[in-house]
């Protein structure tokens, strides 16, 4: 690192205009970027009872569907919070408002004790609405930095907190030129230059200090340019190949050409500034993020605190194949836009191997409650 109203006894599609989106590299499945409007189409009660039979919570490494309890606290704080009769999303053929939307997220907790035994329950009290074309999902994952509090041999490069106008830098006035040296801006220093800017890429992550402690750091501000990948300014660069382009690759180059490393990254202006938080990881709400069940999207296609079901093939070294759980809109990024969703997958080294691998196609399905769509 900001859904409609419906009656269940209709299924007319609700409508979003396709925005452009800039995904990476394919990274396994030719999975592509969708095509055309987006569409949502309510399910028929039979039909949402086979998917609602089907879901697994140990698809998402938990062991209940009660440990969402916390989760969907979050997105409900969220929704209670917002202007209730102000919608939360509007299309051609109908909108929903944040008192439905909490309304939906106040149903779901009340039965979430239940779900285990009666996931029937997730047919009977909601409607399932099917978005077409299948969304493409990615991941992001929160990477472990070895950091020092102070600078100190081989903690060359600084990590910082936003100035006063952080638009009035770009990367080569910060990283090159200085500007921001000695204005007691940094936060921590790091080992290698990409370390920053991976950081930079998901938005935040946790800082491994030389006394075994951590502490994490978060999103804080940017200058408002926008995003280049580092893997993209090195191939194009003609530094490493495109079969050279993993993540230790690309970091092993950068900590044996740190000054050249610090010169090829200004093709990035983008800037992103930083703040420590309490948790790992942090999302658009303020708060933790639950490793695969938070999502990233576009508020435009899925407001923050939705409730989703949603269908997604795992890279190898996830815990099941296939994810298929309840997902909650939870956090939003720049690059994220249009029919494109960013799957939380967690802090360390695993959530970076399954992160390399996460490119696939999911079926997603908007779940609102039908007390919520008889609500004035």
């Amino acid at each position: 690192a900001n859904t409609v109203r419906r009656q269940p006894q209709r299924s007319e599609p609700v409508q979003q205009d396709q925005r452009q989106t800039q995904a990476a590299a394919p990274k396994v499945a030719p999975a592509r970027e969708p095509v055309g409007p987006a569409v949502f189409s309510a399910l028929r009660a039979e039909d949402s009872a086979l998917l609602s039979a089907r879901l697994s919570p140990a698809s998402q490494s938990l062991r209940s569907f009660s440990e969402l309890d916390g989760p969907l606290r979050i997105s409900l704080a969220y929704a209670a919070r917002m202007p209730q009769q102000t919608p939360a999303l509007v299309r051609p053929t109908g909108s929903l408002t944040w008192a439905q939307l909490r309304i939906t997220l106040e149903e779901l907790l009340l039965i979430l004790p239940r779900l285990d035994s009666e996931p029937q329950l997730l047919s009977e009290r909601f409607v399932w609405y099917e978005l077409a074309p299948r969304p493409l999902v990615t991941g992001y994952f929160s990477p472990e930095i070895d950091a020092s509090a102070e600078r100190a041999p081989g903690y060359e490069y600084p990590l910082y907190a936003p100035p006063p106008d952080p638009k009035q830098y770009d990367r080569r006035a910060v990283d090159v030129d200085g500007a921001l040296a000695g204005r007691g801006l940094e936060l921590a220093w790091l080992r290698n230059p990409a370390d920053a800017f991976l950081l930079q890429t998901e938005g935040g992550g946790v800082l491994r200090y030389r006394d075994g402690s951590t502490r994490g750091v978060h999103f804080a501000a940017t200058n408002g340019f926008d995003f280049r990948g580092l893997g993209q300014i090195l191939l194009d660069s003609g530094v490493l190949p495109k079969e050279r382009l993993g993540r230790e690759n690309v970091r092993t180059w950068c900590a044996e050409n740190p000054a050249r490393a610090l010169s090829l990254m200004t093709a990035n202006r983008s800037y992103v500034y930083f703040r420590f938080t309490e948790a790992a990881s942090e999302g658009s709400l303020g708060k933790p993020l639950t490793p695969l069940v938070s999502l990233a999207t576009d508020p435009g296609l899925l407001p923050l605190g939705t409730v989703v079901a949603l269908d997604v093939p795992m890279p190898a070294a996830a815990p099941q194949p296939t994810l298929r759980g309840l997902a909650l809109a939870q956090d939003a990024g720049a690059d994220i836009r249009g029919v494109r969703l960013d799957l939380y997958l967690g802090r360390g080294e695993r959530a970076e191997r399954l992160e390399s691998g996460m490119r696939a196609q999911a079926t997603l399905h908007l779940l609102v409650s039908k007390s919520a769509l008889r609500a004035k």
